[in-house]
């Protein structure tokens, strides 16, 4: 097979840092000199063209999902827990995806664009007068997760640790795939707790219903979920329900600002709103990829894919085949529609496209009345790409015509009430704090860093070390934050108080709950 030019290789490589970053003109390379792909490194096939890729999504015979949807996942051949509808093959997707469909049915979605506005005029309200704020940290992490969660039974305090294990799973190093023999596939976790609670205590929730609902499955057998199925069905829900639209708020944000002619055209006729949402899905997909099983030998341009492949699906680059979009690299929210490819195409097409869709209207109105205008401080933004996902972990925005550069946040806040405080000087050194979580005493080392009464420091245990992010001396009081990798990922808030070389208090540990910690000092 021939994927090259004879100066010049076509080279697509989808863990490569620099291509995520602007990825279209390699697609365009590979739509006009190598429609059929071949990754010798990581042992792939790729199509980029449009109609290839719908084909490919509409034949689940040939390209099958039950062995995974993620290029990693296939390769490491993983077995996948019971209910992970996303990686089913019929019977059994039909008779999952039946529940889904009911549950999150286009009406049932309308239904919810109420809470919705509520949930979105809420957050943006307390940005209104802000000169500068992140649009991932301010926006996109709390509108989805405050939707997926009152539609699953989230408690409130819970919901940034849900969408924080959930964004932290689909993470990698750069330039290297997930190792899902080491990232659990439910990654989210906890679940176990909340069902567990709803089963004694019903409410109006998708959790309750998945707990009651009867279906008819694979073999003809009329049945209720097992414990096992609801526990994935939540997982996968919590997951791509903040995953999807965290990233469409993104790039929402950032391509409006890149088109503020026509921006400022929807301020003004809100009616544009809705196809608008349609070109930036198609613009800039929040999932570039997709993988799926080959089972039999295919042709591609006169070429045999062999049964037992990886064939990967370019989303991305179909979404601006010129041989379906014309002038296809340009954002227009007046071009004719036609569909993208952006939710997949088939049996497997997103089911929750039509809340993802909801959700980035009602955000694009309200974002639109409270900021007409608004720009993207780039030099300051970070890109995340996986082989699921592509789009912005920070994103700071900015009104005005150039961006606001705070300086760094003290350790010891300047506004704090700091009266009655332990002595900042007097904390630097080694403390051994010990927490007694819910296995036994769990011990670590903080080490902490005083410099003209600001205050650092790097916490240490199970061998890894990882900066404090924020230490505060006030209101008689010590407080600090820590995000552990081990033995599980989670934010952890230490809040106490101190008496010379002692110092107690309590952790919240995520959705753990709180958990009482000593500290001695060395």
């Amino acid at each position: 097979m021939t994927n090259t030019t004879a100066a010049d290789p076509v080279s697509f490589d989808p863990y490569q840092v620099e291509i995520a970053r602007n990825p279209y003109p390699v697609y365009k390379r590979m739509r006009d000199e190598a429609p059929l792909y071949y990754n010798e490194e990581y042992d792939f096939y790729a199509v980029s063209r449009y109609d290839d890729v719908r084909a490919g999504h509409a034949d689940h015979e040939t390209f099958i999902s039950g062995r995974g949807g993620v290029l990693e996942m296939i390769k490491q051949n993983l077995e996948l827990p019971p209910g992970m509808f996303i990686f089913e093959d019929p019977p059994l997707h039909t008779a999952h995806r039946s529940i889904i469909a009911r549950m999150f049915s286009p009406r049932r979605m309308r239904d919810l664009e109420p809470m919705i506005r509520d949930f979105t005029v809420s957050t943006l309200d307390k940005l209104v007068g802000r000169e500068q704020f992140d649009v991932i940290a301010d926006i996109g992490a709390e509108i989805p997760m405050r939707v997926i969660g009152a539609l699953l039974g989230i408690p409130e305090e819970d919901l940034q640790t849900v969408r924080q294990n959930a964004d932290d799973k689909l993470k990698t190093e750069a330039g290297k795939p997930i190792d899902y023999e080491t990232t659990s596939l439910l990654g989210v976790g906890g679940f176990e707790d909340y069902i567990d609670w709803r089963v004694k205590n019903p409410s109006d929730d998708v959790m309750t219903e998945f707990l009651n609902v009867e279906f008819v499955d694979e073999t003809g057998t009329t049945r209720k979920l097992s414990r096992e199925e609801i526990l994935t069905f939540c997982n996968v829900l919590a997951g791509a329900g903040n995953e999807t639209t965290n990233r469409l708020i993104g790039w929402s944000a950032k391509v409006l600002a890149e088109h503020p002619d026509q921006r400022r055209e929807m301020a003004g006729n809100p009616s544009l709103i809705p196809d608008a949402v349609e070109e930036i899905l198609r613009f800039e997909p929040m999932g570039p990829f997709t993988a799926r099983y080959v089972t039999k030998d295919v042709e591609y341009y006169g070429q045999t894919v062999p049964a037992g492949s990886t064939m990967m699906f370019v989303l991305a680059s179909a979404n601006r085949d010129e041989r379906r979009f014309p002038d296809p690299d340009r954002f227009d929210i007046h071009r004719d529609r036609a569909p993208h490819m952006t939710f997949g195409y088939g049996i497997h097409t997103c089911p929750g496209n039509v809340l993802a869709r909801l959700e980035g209207r009602i955000f694009v109105e309200e974002m639109l009345k409270r900021f007409p205008d608004w720009n993207i401080d780039m030099e300051n933004a970070e890109l995340t790409c996986t082989s699921t996902v592509r789009g912005w972990e920070t994103l700071p925005a900015y009104i005005g015509d150039k961006p606001v550069r705070p300086a760094p946040k003290p350790a010891v806040s300047s506004g704090a009430d700091t009266s009655g405080a332990p002595d900042a000087a007097a904390l630097e050194g080694a403390w051994t704090i010990t927490v007694e979580g819910p296995t036994g005493p769990m011990p670590s080392t903080l080490e902490i860093s005083n410099e003209n009464g600001t205050l650092s420091g790097v916490q240490t245990g199970d061998g890894v070390a990882t900066p404090v992010e924020e230490i505060i001396l006030a209101n008689g009081g010590i407080t600090w934050t820590n995000k552990i990798a081990k033995p599980m990922k989670m934010t952890l808030t230490f809040s106490g108080t101190v008496d010379g070389d002692t110092m107690s208090g309590k952790v919240k540990a995520g959705f753990m709950g709180k958990f009482p910690f000593t500290g001695k000092k060395s």
